[in-house]
């Protein structure tokens, strides 16, 4: 067992530069460069999508995405599909942005970042409490604007985590067949350029990034992407929750817009 805990260990390590090409920042205001949350490029069949949150997108038409080590800005381009909340994003269950982007966009973001393939998408995904998980992301506060490079650059937060109990979904009103909720040990996060462990940051901004699973019984897979992450919980901030992937791939495939595996978990008609 300490073999396959290191050997799981070293595969999410060595996995993180992966994972980096397939997420980036989405940033607004062009004066102070406000970081606004962070997205996932997927491809499904010949579709090419950015995945975030609805809240990211709720501010669209104000973002951009850095290319080339962050030299240059792209306004994207596209079809936005996102739901909206009943009440509130606050109290909302469900946090879908997709943006269906453009050839345009497509062929831009190429130079930079990969789309990661529909065979790494893993719906029905039964959540496991062993430190199988990667959240990977871009916090606000390690954002900022180099003026002597004239360029925006972004530090990525990772943590290696877990999924935790089924009664703490009840206790900030989710539902184990939508959402995924994870442990964040903020006194314990990894920081490969020290090789140690220090506290970890505010997590404002990371909305939209991956929730990523390394199965242990398949390590030559790699990383499967199981949810996006739209919420650190006010109620208590050692968690954080993602909604399934599920749930993007039945919006996309009720419109008719991929052709894909139907969830076992709902439906949407």
């Amino acid at each position: 067992m300490p073999d396959l805990i290191k050997e799981i260990a070293e595969k999410q390590i060595s996995t993180l530069h992966q994972i980096r090409l397939y997420t980036c920042t989405l940033f607004k205001d062009l004066s102070s460069y406000k970081q606004n949350g962070t997205g996932v490029f997927v491809k499904i069949g010949s579709k090419h999508f950015l995945f975030s949150a609805a809240h990211v997108f709720d501010d669209f038409d104000e973002l951009f995405i850095p290319l080339k080590e962050g030299k240059t800005l792209l306004k994207p381009g596209g079809s936005v599909i996102k739901n909206f909340p009943k009440e509130n994003r606050e109290t909302d269950d469900l946090d879908v942005g997709i943006l269906v982007l453009d050839p345009e966009s497509i062929a831009a973001l190429k130079e930079s970042y990969s789309f990661l393939e529909s065979s790494h998408l893993e719906i029905n995904h039964v959540q496991s409490n062993l430190l199988l998980y990667t959240v990977f992301g871009y916090p606000t506060t390690w954002s900022k604007k180099s003026t002597t490079k004239n360029s925006f650059h972004s530090v990525p937060f990772f943590n290696f985590t877990k999924c935790v109990g089924g009664a703490e979904y009840y206790k900030v009103n989710r539902h184990e067949y939508l959402s995924l909720i994870v442990d964040y040990d903020r006194k314990n996060t990894p920081n490969l350029k020290s090789r140690t462990f220090s506290y970890g940051p505010d997590l404002f901004g990371i909305s939209g990034c991956g929730l990523w699973y390394l199965n242990p019984h398949d390590l030559q897979r790699g990383p499967a992407l199981v949810g996006i992450m739209n919420e650190w919980s006010k109620t208590n901030r050692s968690r954080l929750i993602a909604t399934r992937i599920d749930a993007y791939t039945e919006i996309l495939r009720s419109q008719g817009i991929i052709d894909f595996q139907e969830t076992n978990l709902f439906g949407y008609k």
